[in-house]
């Protein structure tokens, strides 16, 4: 006759062996992309019991330098790669296009800020909402982290960028403040009248007010028409010899019909539509 304590521990046992039986897939990178894979990942993992994709945001860069060093399977970038982050072995997917929204306080009643308005208030040139026809207040301009391929896109469009020592260095202010992730820029623009910043436009919500630029509302329509200009892919990267069967199974995921309709729900533009 089985004790309590015997059928305790079989129990134990078997949630231990079917943990360990589960396949993970580590999937870094990009605050942005993990925003929708995160999404992409739950549904893939409720349709394959057996397999766990553990993701995680921590930068474009961070994610394709994981890749090349073999510490994830599936790397999530927001921007191209450079020319010294090319490497032969490491293959990269495109699995949605996606805009930079700059935003701003709900109740603040500036609307549209141009190229010119846009790279002026990050050198520190204009610095107070009056200047590009809001009220009288001193601006909090507020950026991403080095590593953020949101930074990188946007500097890049921006032309808030210089060269030394034959290297592409940022260009911005070194006041504005710097912050993590999407989520961050979010919760400090919405608490914050006097502050502007940019994150990616599939995270915008109520909380936070969406700029035109140039006189373009930044809405999926216009993105994926090309007139809202500030756009970047979403991208997979992966090492072609070095993926696993789970991994690969969840990539062709995210690359299919269901994993395309979701992108599409989530207010990016999917690549199918392309």
């Amino acid at each position: 006759m089985l004790t309590r304590a015997t059928t305790l521990c079989a129990i134990f046992a078997s949630l231990a062996f079917n943990v360990q039986a589960k396949q993970t897939v580590t999937v870094t990178g990009s605050t942005s992309v993990s925003h929708v894979v995160e999404v992409l990942a739950e549904n893939y993992s409720n349709a394959h019991q057996e397999t766990f994709i553990a993701v995680q945001g921590v930068g474009s860069s961070a994610g394709i330098a994981a890749i090349k060093k073999e510490a994830a399977d599936i790397g999530m970038s927001s921007r191209y790669l450079n020319a010294d982050e090319i490497n032969p072995d490491v293959t990269t997917v495109t699995i949605a296009h996606d805009g930079i929204a700059l935003v701003v306080n709900k109740d603040n009643p500036v609307s549209n800020l141009t190229r010119e308005q846009v790279s002026k208030i990050y050198h520190g040139e204009i610095n107070n909402w009056n200047q590009v026809g809001g009220p009288d207040l001193k601006m909090a301009v507020v950026s991403r982290e080095n590593a953020s391929g949101s930074r990188f896109s946007f500097e890049d469009f921006m032309g808030l960028t210089q060269q030394i020592a034959g290297q592409t260095v940022s260009d911005i202010n070194p006041q504005v403040l710097v912050v993590n992730t999407n989520g961050m820029v979010k919760s400090l623009v919405s608490r914050n009248v006097h502050a502007i910043g940019y994150m990616s436009l599939g995270s915008v919500d109520d909380s936070v007010k969406a700029l035109a630029f140039d006189g373009v509302p930044p809405t999926l329509e216009n993105l994926e028409s090309g007139k809202y200009k500030i756009s970047r892919p979403f991208m997979m990267l992966f090492k072609e010899k070095k993926l696993k069967p789970s991994a690969k199974d969840f990539i062709q995921y995210v690359t299919s019909e269901d994993g395309q309709a979701i992108i599409d729900q989530r207010g990016y533009i999917a690549v199918h539509n392309q």
